[in-house]
């Protein structure tokens, strides 16, 4: 059975794409809350694919949720110390946000995506907007596990 991390902290998003995983094919899935708790699992056990946030809480908790403790690019953090420590394994993006940043660190969907290919070519595998609403996500998901699984 192949495993998954998916490191997400809205509840919401985390369940709708553990469903879609669980009824696709019988995955181990794995889910952590925050950027703290998403390194320690991903360094800690073997993955065969990681599914990221870009924006996540520095650690789990609702008293953490603040703006002093949330990482706009949190996710490029986790890729970063991935790529240091050469734990390479296939990974992508799934955010709701088309943007992220402020000021000169600000950068669209696309701008992020081509610097993540850029500075993680070995392991990045993409990005997939996630909608409730929708369902594109779930088919852009399918084509990124087939390529990895």
């Amino acid at each position: 059975m192949k495993n998954i991390l998916l490191i997400e902290d809205n509840r919401t998003k985390a369940n709708d794409i553990k469903k879609f995983l669980e009824e696709y094919s019988p995955f181990n899935i794995i889910i952590k809350e925050s950027l703290t708790s998403g390194l320690r699992e991903l360094f800690s056990k073997e993955y065969d694919l990681l599914l990221l946030d870009m924006s996540l809480p520095t650690r789990e908790g609702a008293l953490n949720n603040t703006i002093n403790n949330f990482e706009q690019l949190g996710g490029h953090r986790i890729l970063s110390e991935m790529k240091r420590k050469n734990k390479q394994i296939p990974t992508a993006l799934i955010t709701m946000f088309s943007e992220f940043g402020i000021g000169e660190s600000f950068l669209n969907i696309e701008d992020l995506d081509e610097k993540l290919n850029k500075n993680f070519p070995s392991f990045y595998k993409g990005y997939i907007f996630y909608s409730s609403q929708e369902d594109n996500w779930k088919n852009n998901l399918k084509l990124i596990i087939d390529d990895c699984l």
